[in-house]
């Protein structure tokens, strides 16, 4: 075969190699971002890289050619290794160089000496004054963190601000209309808050088992980051992105292990896979619209100069958001079943005979029902425990947990009048009373 071909040969066999290399990296990445453990790399990856190396080595050895013997030759080596003779040479001419460099390292040193001795200076031998040799330092116990401020000018908060409410009006329109009911000093970290949770939402949505593409996942794992270098101790730069300038701007006392759990529950759920049992439901809503309640929380109490957020408090956002979590996905059940999509936990589902394909193929509606009646039963349990804290909750943090109950009490009120029916698409319709429902709760104190 000509040489053309071998170098064909090694240069696919090296591109094929970078491809396994990209390859693995992504199986790797994926595995950090769904925290599975990571075992082996896939099989195919595997092959791919054996033989793309062995057609490597095969092309490569007769583009080299063979190999060429050492000839022993002295005569042969004139032009390319130093003889003996030449060696001896250039070993006299280093020593005469080294012994030149002493001789100048040692007047130095003399100059120098002779200059503290004339200054007065008696440095200790026990304790060497560092301070007087040019460009040292003392060495520092702790490694101080610099310091990253990022150096927002009053029209990119604004604009930041107004990106963030666009979004809001465009993919939450329930929260966008509860931001109006709140005071207008922490709307705009409320707004900031809640687009956060918009965006985290957002690429949820575009993450599906037939997808190859990892963008999605990388950009969970994008926002995490920029949550520790905003609140933790990275020290990665601060992306310039309205969300993240408008979390700097005007949410920076925001919790960051509130922020971190709506993204941990997110990464958990990569992959649309139904939830295995109701409690791990109730535990997503929880740590997902429950720390969105306590986010919003904290934002009042901050503007109203009060002190931490109770126990009562938090345990109210939790029910509330274990209820909101139930009840939104039986709301969400039809748009998800137009993608193929069974988020049903799988308990429920075995014990009433139901399977994702019965389901989607509408061939057990009984079953459905009395599916659907249980998690009806168990939002209303939480939604009554969280009532049950209304006392023991100051009444200007009872606007915080406003918009989910009533979002909530709506879908429960519109379950039982289409009859358990998740397959009625009226079960979608927004809230049209929704803005006077919480002006009135908020003028009543209550949620």
């Amino acid at each position: 075969m000509s040489n053309t071909l071998y170098n064909v040969i090694t240069l696919v066999s090296l591109l094929s190699l970078l491809h396994c290399a990209y390859s693995a990296a992504q199986h790797r990445s994926y595995l950090r971002l769904t925290e599975q453990p990571f075992v082996s790399l896939p099989a195919d990856v595997l092959a791919q890289t054996l033989i793309s190396l062995v057609a490597l080595i095969y092309g490569a050895s007769h583009v080299a050619g063979a190999f060429q013997h050492i000839k022993s030759d002295p005569r042969s080596l004139s032009g390319g290794l130093l003889l003996p003779r030449q060696l001896s040479a250039l070993a006299n001419r280093f020593d005469t160089i080294r012994s030149l460099s002493s001789f100048s390292l040692y007047s130095s040193r003399t100059l120098y000496n002779s200059t503290a001795l004339y200054s007065n200076v008696q440095p200790s031998r026990s304790d060497p004054d560092f301070s007087k040799l040019p460009g040292a330092r003392k060495p520092k116990s702790k490694v101080v963190k610099p310091s990253r401020v990022l150096e927002i000018t009053k029209e990119q908060a604004e604009e930041a601000f107004r990106s963030c409410l666009e979004t809001l009006r465009l993919r939450d329109h329930d929260n966008y209309q509860a931001v109006f009911t709140m005071p207008k000093s922490c709307r705009p970290e409320l707004v900031a808050l809640l687009a956060f949770n918009v965006e985290l939402a957002v690429v949820r949505e575009k993450i599906t088992p037939r997808s190859t593409d990892t963008a999605g996942m990388y950009r969970l794992q994008f926002w995490r980051d920029t949550i520790a270098a905003i609140y933790g101790d990275s020290v990665a730069p601060i992306p310039r992105q309205p969300v993240a300038i408008a979390l700097c701007a005007f949410a920076p006392n925001a919790s960051m292990s509130l922020l971190d759990s709506l993204i941990v529950a997110r990464q958990k759920t990569i992959g649309d896979r139904p939830f295995p049992s109701v409690a791990d439901l109730e535990n997503y809503g929880v740590a997902t619209t429950g720390a969105l309640i306590c986010l919003q929380a904290d934002a009042l109490a901050r503007v109203f100069s009060l002190e931490n957020l109770s126990e009562s408090t938090v345990k109210a956002a939790h029910e509330l958001g274990a209820a909101y979590g139930v009840m939104n996905l039986l709301r969400s059940f039809l748009p998800l079943l137009s993608k193929g999509v069974v988020l049903l936990p799988t308990d429920l589902m075995t014990i009433h005979n139901l399977k994702p394909d019965a389901v989607y193929n509408r061939k057990n509606p009984e079953g459905l029902v009395l599916l659907v009646k249980e998690l009806v039963k168990v939002a209303s349990d939480h939604m009554a425990k969280s009532r049950l804290m209304l006392p023991s909750i100051p009444r200007t943090l009872r606007k915080a947990l406003t918009p989910a109950s009533s979002v909530t009490n709506y879908i429960l009120q519109n379950t039982k009048k289409l009859n358990y029916n998740l397959y009625d698409s009226r079960l979608q319709r927004r809230y049209p009373l929704l803005i006077w429902t919480m002006l009135i709760k908020n003028m009543l104190g209550r949620y």
